[in-house]
This record gives C-alpha cells, structure tokens and sequence, in this order.
C-alpha cells in the first residue's frame, strides 16, 4: 500500500495534474491493504503535490463512500475521534473503525480539527474556488452551484435570496450582467483593476478584475524558483518549501532539520534512505540528490542516534522532501532529484 501511494502520488503530478485541475483524488481498489486497512491518506496532505491522494478499499457502495470521506477528513488535518467526540449517530464518520451501520455526520472533533487545520495551513486549494468548466457533474438548477450552462445558480426558488438570479430558469434577470463574485456588484461587473484577491504570502500575486466577469481570475502565482523566505527557499507553485516547515508539519513546532550527513543514508536505499521506490525495492540518491530523498529531521527526544528517524510501518509513505525544495544553493528538487533552479521549471 505504500509503494501504491507513493506510485499515485508521483503520477498525480506528472500526469494527472497536467490534464484535469483539480485538490485531490482517491484511487479505489479491490486489493486488500496492508494491516487490513480500509483506506489510507495523508494527514494535513490536501493540496501538497505529492500528498493530496487518498487510498480505498472498496466496500458496499456505502461504506465505500464514508471510507472515502474518512480518509479525505484525514487529508483535511481531521484525527481520529477521540473520547469526548460526539455526533448526532453512535458513530461518526472519523472514529477509528467503521461499524456495521456506518453514519453520515463529522464529530465536534473533525471540526474542530479541520478549523485548526485551515487556520494553521491557509491551504491555496481549497481556499481557491472551482472553474465553472472544472466541475464534471451535469448542471443542476437550484444546487446552489453555478455549472456550465447555467447563468447563475442561487439555489431553490423558497431559499434564493439573489436580486440578480432568476431561481426557476437559473437565468439571470434581463439588467442583470452576473449574479455574485468577488467581481460582481449589485449584479454589474466592478470596474477593471480592482482587487479581487490579495497576495497570500510572497510567492503569491494579487488578481484584479477584468471588468468583463463576475469572477476573480485564476489565482496565479510568482514565477517558479523566485527566492523566498530570505533566500532559504524558492517559490514552487505558490508556496516557500523548505525543509524546516516540512519537518515542523511532521514531528511538530520543535522540530528541525537534521546534520547533513543524515542525508547520507539516502545513498544506501535502505528501508529508511531512499530516493525512489520501483515495485517494492528502494531506489538509492545519487550523490548529488541526497536531499531530495528522505527527509532527515531533529524532534528534540532524548534518541541518541540524530539519524534514525520514527516513522511507524503504517507510515512509511510519509517524509520525502517535497518538490520544489532548496537543496543547495541555485538547486532545487525536482523528480527525486537536486537540479539548476535556472533550469529546472
């Protein structure tokens, strides 16, 4: 199972991300998982290239769908519901195991933590609304979901509360120009150059409003290997990766990037140091890559050896350094390996 989600992963950015925009994604599979695990996902993963992916073990079409939300609350930081979480069902969607009658409701847990989650990583994805045309359902008129075809999409004609929108026809009315947006006011177009969505952070760009739609453009970021973060990093698709905040996401606020010569253990392809994974067998870094493997970090325990790192078997998936991340000077990772920012986009 962890091979087959590192396989996903890799093929979600080299593939997948190419043809259709999209969060996340989930692969189902009728194979049994590793320790009879109904599915797997990365905790805090949504939106991280390699990490926004989830693994299911298919079910009865039910059960299959509360694993497939259980696994995605754990992409969205959600835990596994601990003893004072409650819900209105025995059960709720993330308690560790799932129960003949499996429920349909979050605890007061998830949301908890799905808040903390949110506030924690401001995750661009999530927080970045769908295209119109990315959405592959049919149009549905009064889902509250503007679809392809549709003019605008307030919900039912008892809950719309839109000037702009007529809720039977999803049409909008004939002085109407669009129905709402961040580029929509009193159903006109704002004027061209407003500000529709401030820069996140410095590997982000402010969009402004065309004055020719209701929507803000497609969130568009600083070109990639900007240097960022007071030159510890270089911008990659809208983030800073560097290995201190991936370690900080992985072993907590105390933690830290290990010695180089940590790294070393990359060379070997062993269980714990590798670059890659090809059926099963460990793929050793080149000299030159041993920072774009496994990533080595420091949690301030008493462990004597600063190299061995604590990762569980069920969880070995996690800590390969992220791409995009500075490996040296003028060097990011890229596919596994350490190469020329200048070159490497």
């Amino acid at each position: 199972a962890d091979d087959t989600m590192d396989s996903f992963g890799e093929w979600r950015v080299s593939d997948l991300l190419n043809r259709k925009r999209h969060d996340y994604v989930q692969l189902l599979t009728n194979i049994t998982l590793d320790f009879n695990s109904l599915g797997m996902a990365f905790i805090d993963g949504m939106c991280k290239p390699y990490r926004s992916v989830g693994l299911i073990r298919e079910d009865t079409i039910f059960r299959t769908a509360v694993i497939m939300a259980h696994e995605m609350g754990h992409s969205l930081g959600m835990q596994h519901d601990r003893g004072l979480c409650n819900c209105a069902s025995y059960t709720c969607i993330m308690s560790a195991a799932i129960h003949r009658q499996p429920t349909k409701v979050f605890s007061s847990c998830s949301y908890d933590d799905y808040e903390k989650y949110l506030l924690k990583y401001k995750p661009k994805c999530i927080l970045d609304p769908p295209l119109r045309k990315d959405i592959a359902s049919p149009p549905v008129c009064g889902n509250k979901i503007w679809e392809e075809g549709e003019e605008c999409d307030c919900g039912s004609p008892e809950d719309c509360q839109n000037p702009c929108c007529d809720a039977e026809t999803c049409e909008l009315y004939p002085a109407a120009v669009c129905e709402d947006g961040p580029c929509c006011d009193k159903c006109k177009f704002k004027t061209a150059g407003t500000e529709c969505r401030p820069a996140s952070d410095e590997c982000d760009v402010a969009e402004h409003c065309t004055g020719q739609s209701g929507d803000c453009p497609r969130n568009e970021f600083q070109r990639n290997g900007q240097p960022c973060l007071n030159n510890l990093g270089y911008c990659y698709n809208g983030d800073c990766p560097i290995m201190t905040n991936q370690c900080i996401s992985l072993f907590g606020s105390r933690a830290t990037v290990a010695e180089d010569s940590c790294f070393q253990e990359n060379l070997k392809g062993s269980k714990h140091g590798y670059c890659a994974k090809e059926n099963g067998r460990k793929i050793p870094c080149a000299p030159q890559d041993v920072k774009c493997g496994r990533l080595y970090c420091l949690d301030n325990s008493t462990e004597e050896d600063p190299c061995k790192m604590h990762y569980l078997d069920a969880d070995q998936h996690k800590g390969m350094v992220e791409p995009g991340t500075k490996c040296e000077d003028g060097k990011v990772c890229i596919n596994r390996k350490c190469v020329d920012v200048n070159t490497a986009y």
